[in-house]
């Protein structure tokens, strides 16, 4: 996996501290998938841990920098998003973390779940952070795959992220269709809105995709080869049938693939 993003040395601002695209609301399948120690009903604990760490450092070893996801955020309106009065070094390192999201460093995930009374183990978070990481950079790259597949204009804004939710208890219908035929059910959901700025003066669009995340295939003790199993993930992104865009946009992306 390459990582389209790149680490940040320098301690972000607290305004930051909730900018991370990965909703904790439920996750004990995630756990199991990617023997995860991390609590992800703790994202209120998350953001705890950022300033309790803020005042007291690190006492687990681990790294407090923070990684700028690919992900643009997009604010709903100019009062929720922070004011930055000039351009020094630091002002400018402040703008990337609010123009993006921003995800939680190992230091914070580990005091998070550490706050849960879990048995988490430090050294898991070299591991866990990347994952959760790159799970999310996966799924926005599929989204702009459809936005660029949908729009005819590739000089206009691309989309940005204004918010996310899970909704694991929810099965969509081809989830629920797959079932019957057989097939695993999705161990999670997220859905993710998206909006396209447009041109000045335009008024912005929203789209929002359900994101459906299965275990991957198992890799067997022969292809292993006495090396550790590759943590694996399959992700359905799609837009929500809600519309008669997200409609269209499916039926525009059924054709499409017909064709090839």
């Amino acid at each position: 996996m390459v990582w389209p993003f790149s680490a940040q040395t320098a301690r972000e601002p607290e305004a930051a501290a909730s900018a991370c695209p990965v909703d904790h609301t439920t996750r004990a399948k995630w756990e199991e998938q990617s023997k995860c120690p991390v609590d992800h009903n703790a994202r209120a604990s998350l953001l705890d841990a950022a300033k309790k760490q803020a005042s007291t450092g690190s006492s687990s070893g681990l790294s407090q920098d923070r990684e700028v996801s690919s992900i643009p955020r997009y604010y709903m309106n100019d009062k929720s998003k922070p004011a930055v009065s000039s351009h020094s070094p630091k002002d400018t390192a402040i703008e990337e973390y609010e123009s993006h999201w921003v995800y939680p460093s190992p230091e914070q995930f580990y005091t998070a779940v550490r706050r849960k009374n879990h048995d988490a183990r430090a050294e898991d978070m070299s591991v866990v952070v990347p994952i959760h990481n790159a799970v999310n950079e996966e799924a926005w790259r599929r989204i702009l795959d459809w936005e660029k597949q949908w729009q005819s204009d590739p000089s206009s804004p691309g989309p940005q992220l204004v918010n996310f939710v899970g909704r694991p208890r929810d099965v969509t219908w081809r989830a629920w269709m797959r079932g019957l035929a057989g097939y695993q059910m999705p161990f999670d959901r997220h859905d993710w809105t998206i909006v396209r700025p447009g041109a000045e003066g335009d008024t912005p669009r929203s789209m929002r995709y359900i994101i459906d995340f299965y275990a991957g295939r198992n890799t067997t003790s022969s292809e292993v080869m006495g090396r550790a199993q590759p943590v694996s993930f399959h992700l359905d992104v799609r837009p929500a049938p809600s519309t008669v865009e997200g409609i269209a946009m499916r039926v525009h992306r059924f054709f499409h693939d017909m064709s090839l």
